[in-house]
């Protein structure tokens, strides 16, 4: 039996290094309204820490979807002293925050140890290193796409200057579209140089990269048990704005999702990757780390031609690519697709309002305990609600 709990900005935590660590309030916010998500990946006897329960939504849930992990709060752990603490991301402070509740609440649960090679298995210097090593052993893959780290403003300016492309800097502690930040081609003004100047001061380096003309987002997703043992789980297929933050996710078949890739680079050369970076995996992460990684992936245009970038970034914990895997796999009918998004909303009820709307506009309509089409949140929804995550799938396909 594992406890899931979710703490997103998981990355800053990280780079934070403090058991004390506090995160931005809109963070907290996050946690505490989005808290009930990983009970969408659990399995039927898992149960998911929240801070309270008593809303008639998770008596619904109970109803039309038995098979789905239970809520609990802190004051009930002493009841499942044989149960594994499953966080979203390990950090210093993810754990420093249960071994208090284990104190505090007397219970014998059993939490993950904060290993200090976490540090760098969390940064993109981690990512550009598998990259590097994946175009070394992949010929189709282009070298022009690995990212360079400088920890001087000099050297970033000097790049922006000599490049005959875009540059995109990214802060090596960060994901999700975080942390990025496009320069301009005529060269760094003082409002980059600031920015810059603040990621280097607070993580020690800047990653750059060439910009590429993306066509597609997707993502591969895997467990390591920590035990030497890397298995795939499956694909993710996803959406982003035009500043690269995370917008949606693709709901239906694996097979869907291999057809709208292979209509721009072939299943061989995905394969080859895949099969490549379980090796690479095996070797970094396997034996030191249990649970989720994600690989982002995207496919660009380059010359009139499609092309792979197979390591954009690693992330080290779950994420809503392998939380999207699942929700198609368990609660959706067969043959229906749609999208699970998050949105937030800093008005106070206008999460609500736009709730209800969709319930009227979008009724929800299940068969078996599975979704055939409608709307359906994932997460309890008040009139205090800034956050939102939900599915919407259309009707199924014959």
């Amino acid at each position: 039996m594992k406890i899931h709990y979710f703490n997103p900005g998981h990355e800053t935590a990280v780079l934070n290094a403090s058991p004390y660590y506090m995160a931005p309030t809109n963070v907290v916010a996050m946690q505490k309204e989005l808290a009930f998500l990983p009970a969408w990946y659990g399995k039927g006897n898992d149960l998911v820490l929240v801070d309270d329960k008593t809303n008639e939504y998770y008596k619904w849930l109970a109803y039309n979807f038995p098979n789905l992990p239970k809520p609990i709060t802190v004051d009930e752990l002493k009841g499942y002293d044989s149960a594994k603490v499953a966080l979203w991301g390990i950090s210093p402070q993810s754990v420093h925050y249960f071994e208090e509740l284990k104190r505090e609440y007397a219970t014998d649960i059993t939490i993950s140890e904060w290993k200090e090679d976490y540090s760098y298995l969390n940064s993109r210097q981690a990512a550009r290193d598998c990259l590097t090593e994946l175009i070394k052993q992949i010929p189709q893959l282009s070298d022009s796409i690995i990212p360079h780290f400088y920890t001087q403003l000099e050297d970033v300016s000097k790049a922006v200057d000599d490049s005959p492309y875009q540059l995109l800097a990214k802060a090596p502690y960060s994901s999700s579209g975080r942390g990025l930040l496009w320069l301009p081609v005529t060269g760094l003004t003082r409002t980059e140089n600031q920015i810059l100047h603040g990621i280097i001061k607070k993580q020690g380096s800047v990653s750059v990269e060439q910009v590429l003309d993306k066509q597609t987002d997707f993502a591969m997703e895997f467990m390591s048990d920590g035990k030497g043992n890397i298995e795939f789980v499956g694909y993710s297929f996803f959406q982003t704005n035009t500043k690269g933050g995370y917008e949606s996710n693709y709901i239906g078949s694996q097979e869907d999702i291999e057809s709208i890739l292979s209509e721009k680079v072939s299943l061989s050369l995905i394969n080859d990757v895949q099969e490549h970076l379980i090796k690479l995996l095996t070797e970094k992460y396997s034996s030191i780390y249990e649970g989720c990684i994600g690989v982002d992936m995207l496919i660009y245009r380059d010359d009139n031609e499609f092309k792979l970038q197979p390591c954009v970034e690693i992330n080290m914990r779950y994420n809503m690519g392998y939380l999207a895997y699942y929700l198609s796999k368990n609660f959706v009918a067969a043959n229906s697709k749609g999208k699970f998004y998050i949105d937030f909303n800093p008005k106070i009820g206008k999460t609500y309002i736009n709730h209800l709307q969709m319930e009227k506009e979008y009724p929800l309509s299940l068969e078996n305990n599975k979704v055939k089409c409608g709307y359906l949140p994932l997460v309890p929804i008040t009139e205090e609600s800034r956050y939102r995550a939900f599915i919407l799938i259309n009707k199924a396909t014959t």
